[in-house]
């Protein structure tokens, strides 16, 4: 059995028992509502070597790195299209409702000079149509 030893703040020695036993029963059998582990077993658990780490190559981690980034391009790209789909909506609520024109369509012509690009050919196409879009309604409106 194995005992634990501590000593509080106030001074006062606090002391407990463990209930593994180690080779004090023969298979592993509980003895006195302890767990008793076998001589046998602790000296090869012990004796196991420890794997090494597979290391890691440069190439490895600036691949990771190149995956993470587009992933955020990819992300940032997706958020500005939602943005622009947001300004052709409000364009369109403009143009129904009479209002002033020229601030939507200001608007709009500064978020697709700003669009970012994405890694992702599919999002690439989606934001093109969007870009594309956009860009039919200016001329439509005379911008």
């Amino acid at each position: 059995m194995t005992r634990i030893e501590s000593t509080r703040p106030d001074g006062t020695s606090v002391g407990t028992t463990s209930g593994v036993r180690v080779g004090t029963a023969s298979g592993g059998a509980a003895v006195g509502g302890g767990f008793v582990v076998p001589e046998d077993a602790v000296a090869t658990a012990s004796a196991a070597p420890l794997g090494e780490a597979t290391p890691v190559t440069l190439g490895a981690m600036l691949a990771a790195e190149a995956l993470d980034r587009d992933a955020l391009r990819d992300r940032a790209a997706r958020r500005h299209g939602q943005v622009v789909l947001a300004g052709l909506t409000a364009l369109q609520r403009v143009l129904l409702e009479g209002g002033d024109q020229a601030l939507s369509m200001g608007r709009l012509e500064g978020l697709i000079a700003d669009m970012p690009e994405a890694s992702d050919p599919r999002l690439a196409a989606v934001l093109g149509s969007i870009v594309l879009r956009v860009r039919v309604e200016l001329a439509r409106l005379g911008r």
